[in-house]
């Protein structure tokens, strides 16, 4: 009686209150389109700022750009805070406890009056933003130009005798890089005289200028070329046609004889003039910092007459650089200074053991750039005695000198082609390069794992109809294309797998998004957080203490990321309040604990969350994570997988190490029929799950036993599958695992017979018998469908080729690991037609023959093997005709092929070989490479075996990457040139490390992410003092 009493009185009251509650709701259900309004005037600003730039033609942005530009930066981030305020306070689940009916009601109306009270703030804060958007866009309007003080000039004219940089005689370590660029100048031994371009592409400041300089002054250039023309295109005309005029006029001055042309009568015929004079000419012309419109406008007036005259260009952008010199060109890639050459331009003349353990830091964030340590070399010697104590405080401050305008004057030129790398990027592209400040300057960063963080930031939005996977993948790859940040190693289809950022660039970016307020860095060098750290969007720790955060609940809803390398100091603790937090990247915290996570479930917007190595379970209160994306437990001791985790409704990427589903879980079957019913209702968005071990468990759905199932059956449902990897195992009821198994991949790899299915499917059955995949059965395809997939790995005992490999049609990528390699299976992989990459890992490799015309779409082959059965492989000519690498990581194959013409590879760029292969072996490469007519080059790659074998401890120089000439082409390929004889015709941009072996004469690179280290004074070098870059 006295319940049902207290419930019709909470009923009454309560109605009542839901009443007014409606009525505050009309007064402020205008606020969404306040929202979007406030993002329209944003949107408003952003183009009025880039009109004004755009009618500058070539903008040159001045300090006022850039304080718009980070004002429109943070009014964005700060309207999205205000609206994921507002839609989490509305939108979160209320979690109540017990108490019955009444108490339900109670709790009820308690979270619709915070949404009353959220209404009201959110209301305020729109207001206030709507304030600064007509504050910012008055300031806008009303300002001149912001892209070069007092606007336009009155007129323009061309301005023919740009004054050329000033390159300094004998810069330090150009020997190399010398005798290199003037055999590019020569001809190729037994190819016909004709004309190539040469493009010398590299960061800012990497010495492209000087090298090319110094190769168009020498004494071979001045006695081959009897016509020659230097020509600057970074000039400051806005319009291209008229800096177009001036490049050819510029050359025209240059090889015409004064009196043999009356150039100032006719300057809009200047190609036809160009064009006629340099027919008959054996010329040399360099246009230094060329952009793609001037290329393509200038091209045409040069032709192949046949004389064996060249054009040398220089440039920041890569594809510039592919473009520029496709065809029969080359692309010499630019290399940094080693760290004796280091030191040589930082420390002109001066050598002391105090001062060399002062500047180590110091030469490490200047990363061998010559420009930076140009810098660092004209600032020392301003003070009154270089010392190391010197040295490591410039090192602390090095960001604040390379700061717009502040800093020492020596900075100047280093802090402009840092800003121009800044200033071509806006909006999101801007975040997400501000965004590789988070992680420590000599870490590789893998190309996914960056993507997807930037996906879960919303750094890659777009109001057009293109997927945000696609521009996350353009803003990657504008970051390489303009050597903003250098590729360390390339995936199977040439893109850059794993980068780093150039030191000083890091430096620089840093310090950006520091000031900024784009993150906070915790670490021994940073250790005080202080105010920044509650406004920070971004929390960065290296093993620091996050102190001094008494941040209010809206300070912390701006972080949006916490990234902990080694100890996380108080950040769990502090993350807790960060509601709005969308990326939790844990995978280097050491000291995190399975007790930590207890409370992850208030992280309602998390997308992205990634453990380390001390978390050994995941909590069940993981299906708070409505938000969640990405969940990486790779390098994790999780075994055991709640079921929590495959029913979030956003995960998209599942990736584990030998992860199973919780037994009990299995056992239980109202979560079984629940995720039954999720997984049938196609609720899934699943399209990658890679590290499951694949058995015979099974669940019950309902209570009759014969609707069990297991893993394979479930994931039958997953239909937006894309990426699966699952380790098989040996079972009681193989016929059943084997059709389950068989039913699995038939799922993954049916499509109709009218599209391509670009999935990539990875059984990994070293834990099973003898031919376990050749058991698969795929049944025939109806008519109007195909099994297709794009990448396979197998990895077992595998005898014969498993019949359903043969039945993948666009099958383009595969890897066959096995303890022997039979002639029979390597026999039945000729038949895959449109194979572009193979590798075969073995212990034994069998010999067979590569027939001709086998493998006609191959362009990649790698065999990984320690010794061969009998003979070696023997290649027809004819088979593998669009081969352009060929890897042999076995000594006895390195010596059982060296025989072999490789003149019949007609693309071939590269062969790689066991870096213990004997110097007789090596020498016999070299020679077959240096008459092929591409020059393919030879490099030694060590095995992962021979790197475990070796201590570790490699410095910072020894791991430096080395890049130098590659063939140009508008994909990247996967290595990277460093000496002359690696030059090649051009078709290709490669991309590797170093690697200290000279072969051909050149340093030679090593294919996969780990290097051979490099000796200081081996490492090429360009400048001893200031020059242009």
């Amino acid at each position: 009686m006295e319940s049902a009493a207290v419930g019709a009185f909470l009923k009454s009251v309560m109605g009542r209150l839901f009443l007014l509650l409606e009525k505050e709701y009309s007064m402020h259900r205008g606020l969404a389109q306040e929202a979007a309004s406030i993002q329209h005037d944003l949107r408003m600003i952003a183009a009025a700022m880039d009109d004004q730039l755009g009618a500058l033609g070539r903008p040159e942005r001045t300090a006022v750009a850039r304080l718009y530009s980070a004002e429109i930066l943070d009014l964005a981030h700060d309207i999205e805070d205000c609206v994921d305020r507002f839609t989490h306070r509305l939108r979160c689940k209320h979690r109540g406890g017990g108490g019955g009916a009444a108490s339900s009601l109670v709790h009820r109306v308690a979270h619709e009056l915070k949404k009353v009270q959220s209404r009201s703030s959110y209301a305020d804060e729109i207001h206030k933003l709507k304030r600064r958007l007509k504050e910012a866009r008055q300031r806008v309007v009303d300002s001149a130009p912001v892209g070069r003080p007092g606007g336009l000039p009155s007129s323009a004219t061309l301005d023919a005798s740009k004054p050329c940089p000033a390159v300094t005689r004998n810069p330090a370590g150009m020997e190399k890089p010398m005798e290199e660029m003037l055999s590019l100048l020569r001809e190729v031994d037994g190819e016909p005289r004709q004309l190539r371009m040469i493009s010398i592409v590299g960061l800012g400041g990497s010495g492209k200028t000087t090298l090319a300089r110094a190769a168009y002054d020498s004494p071979h250039a001045k006695e081959t070329f009897p016509c020659r023309a230097w020509v600057s295109a970074a000039g400051t005309l806005p319009e291209i046609s008229q800096r177009i005029k001036a490049i050819l006029l510029d050359i025209l001055q240059q090889v015409v004889p004064k009196d043999s042309m009356d150039l100032d009568a006719d300057t809009n015929n200047l190609e036809a003039l160009l064009k006629e004079y340099l027919s008959d000419k054996r010329y040399l012309i360099v246009i230094d910092g060329v952009q793609m419109d001037e290329w393509r406008a200038v091209n045409s007036a040069f032709v192949d007459s046949s004389t064996g005259s060249r054009i040398v260009l220089t440039t920041t952008i890569q594809s510039v650089a592919n473009v520029c010199s496709h065809g029969n060109g080359y692309v010499y890639q630019m290399d940094t200074l080693g760290e004796e050459d280091s030191k040589k331009v930082a420390f002109p003349g001066i050598r002391s053991p105090e001062l060399e353990h002062g500047s180590a830091a110091l030469l490490g964030k200047c990363d061998g750039l010559p420009l930076a340590l140009v810098s660092v070399s004209d600032y020392l010697k301003s003070s009154v005695e270089p010392t190391g104590e010197l040295c490591a405080k410039l090192c602390r401050n090095l960001g604040s000198h390379l700061k717009e305008n502040h800093g020492h004057d020596s900075f100047s030129d280093l802090r402009k082609v840092l800003l121009d790398n800044y200033d071509s990027l806006a909006g999101y592209a801007l975040s997400c390069f501000l965004y590789l400040g988070i992680f420590p300057r000599n870490r590789p960063l893998k190309r996914k794992v960056v993507t997807r963080r930037w996906l879960a930031e919303g750094y890659c939005r777009s109001e057009s109809l293109r997927g945000e996977q696609d521009i996350a993948d353009e803003n990657f790859n504008k970051l390489v294309d303009w050597n903003m940040i250098r590729p360390i190693d390339t995936s199977n289809n040439s893109q850059v797998k794993t980068c780093k950022t150039h030191g000083i660039m890091h430096e620089f970016v840093l310090h950006k998004s520091l000031s900024h307020r784009f993150i906070m860095k915790v670490s021994p060098d940073h250790p005080r957080a202080g105010a920044n750290a509650n406004n920070a969007r971004h929390l960065s720790v290296h093993d620091g203490k996050l102190i001094e955060c008494e941040a209010s609940d809206e300070d912390s809803s701006r972080v949006r990321s916490l990234t902990v390398f080694g100890d996380a100091g108080g950040a769990i603790s502090f993350v807790r309040r960060c509601k709005l937090i969308r990326v939790l990247d844990l995978e280097e915290c050491s000291d995190l604990k399975d007790h930590d996570l207890k409370h992850i479930w208030k992280l309602w917007h998390l997308k992205y969350l990634s453990l380390g190595g001390s978390i050994r379970e995941l909590p069940r209160c993981i299906d708070g994570l409505h938000c969640l994306e990405t969940l990486d437990l790779r390098r994790t001791k999780i075994q055991s997988l709640p079921v929590e985790a495959i029913q979030l409704p956003h995960l998209t990427h599942l990736f584990g190490n030998k992860l199973m589903l919780d037994k009990d879980d299995l056992k239980n079957v109202n979560k079984m029929s629940k995720l039954e019913k999720f997984l049938s209702g196609k609720k899934s968005n699943l399209q990658t799950l890679a590290g499951f071990v694949a058995d015979d468990s099974k669940g019950f759905v309902c209570s009759k036993k014969k609707d069990s199932k297991g893993f394979l059956q479930l994931i039958m449902d997953m239909d937006k599958l894309r990426k699966l990897k699952i380790w098989c195992k040996r079972v009681a009821n193989r016929d059943s695992y084997m059709s389950d198994l068989s039913k699995a991949i038939q799922k993954l790899t049916k499509v109709p017979i009218d599209r391509h299915n670009d999935c990539s499917l990875s059984l990994d059955c070293k834990e099973t018998y003898e031919n376990f995949l050749s058991q698969l059965n795929l049944e025939p395809c109806s008519e109007g469908s195909k099994y297709d997939i794009r990448s396979l790995k197998l990895q077992g005992k595998l005898l014969k080729l498993p019949p359903f490999v043969t039945l993948l049609s666009g099958l383009t990528d595969l890897c066959i690991s096995s303890a022997t390699l039979t002639q029979g299976l390597l026999s039945a992989l000729a038949n895959l037609g449109k194979l572009l990459y193979l590798k075969l890992v073995a212990d034994l490799l069998e010999g067979f023959e590569i027939k001709h015309g086998a493998f006609p779409s191959l362009r990649r082959l790698c065999f990984q093997v320690q010794s061969l059965a009998l003979a070696p492989p023997t290649i027809e000519e004819g088979a593998l005709p669009n081969l352009v690498s060929l890897k042999l990581l076995c000594r006895d194959l390195v010596v059982g092929l060296s025989g072999m013409d490789i003149r019949h590879f007609k693309h071939l760029k590269e062969v790689k070989i066991d870096a213990e292969a004997s110097a007789e072996e090596i020498q016999r490469w070299e020679h077959a490479a240096q008459k092929h007519p591409n020059r393919p080059r030879v490099v030694l790659v060590k095995t992962d075996n021979q790197i475990a074998s070796e201590e570790p401890g490699l410095g910072p120089c020894a791991m430096r990457e080395k890049r130098k000439r590659c063939q140009a082409e508008p994909c990247l390929d996967d290595a990277l040139d460093s000496s002359l004889k690696k030059m090649r015709l051009s078709e290709s941009s490669s991309w590797s490390q170093a690697i200290v072996h000279q072969v051909m004469g050149a340093d030679t690179m090593s294919s996969s992410s780990i290097a051979i280290p490099l000796h200081a004074d081996e490492s090429g070098g360009w400048m001893q003092q200031h020059s242009r870059p």
